[in-house]
């Protein structure tokens, strides 16, 4: 990935808005939100409350790659130890959510095993689509040269 503080500010708000957006619907969705800290403390039954566990511990390794990425390592190590420790948090939150749909008997459709696996495939899938998008819009390449933005180029040759 580039080092490009400002693709990093980008990339990692947008994946904190998402995940916060994520939270704050899942916890609205409770019906009485001043309860929510109840759906947190059911973790050892409840799916959703895994996902919100999941979600809010996540923050921390994406906090230490977000501030190393944008603002510069303050330990050494920072980056790769917030970068890899990212990676299996946002995999066990998208697993939960996919659990929630797969526990729910009264729709035969995702009540199986695969929805969950299923589940993190989309996430990965939308998450590069989103990761290639922001390459584009900062005319980034993958090896993190600056290239051609995609914009004009694209426009240019329909």
């Amino acid at each position: 990935m580039p080092r490009d503080p400002v693709l990093g500010f980008f990339g990692l708000g947008l994946a904190i808005a998402l995940v916060t957006i994520g939270l704050l619907s899942s916890t609205l969705h409770l019906g009485r939100p001043e309860r929510a800290w109840r759906a947190l403390s059911q973790w050892r039954s409840s799916w959703l409350s895994r996902e919100g566990v999941a979600a809010i511990v996540t923050y921390i390794p994406i906090a230490a790659l977000g501030f190393a990425w944008v603002f510069g390592e303050f330990v050494p190590g920072q980056l790769t130890v917030g970068a890899v420790l990212s990676v299996p948090c946002a995999l066990i939150t998208v697993w939960c959510t996919g659990m929630i749909y797969a526990s729910l008997p009264t729709i035969r459709a995702w009540n199986q095993p695969l929805v969950a696996p299923v589940y993190v495939v989309l996430a990965l899938a939308t998450g590069g689509v989103l990761m290639n998008l922001l390459l584009a819009a900062f005319a980034m390449s993958c090896a993190g040269r600056r290239s051609e933005p995609c914009w004009p180029w694209c426009l240019a040759r329909s």
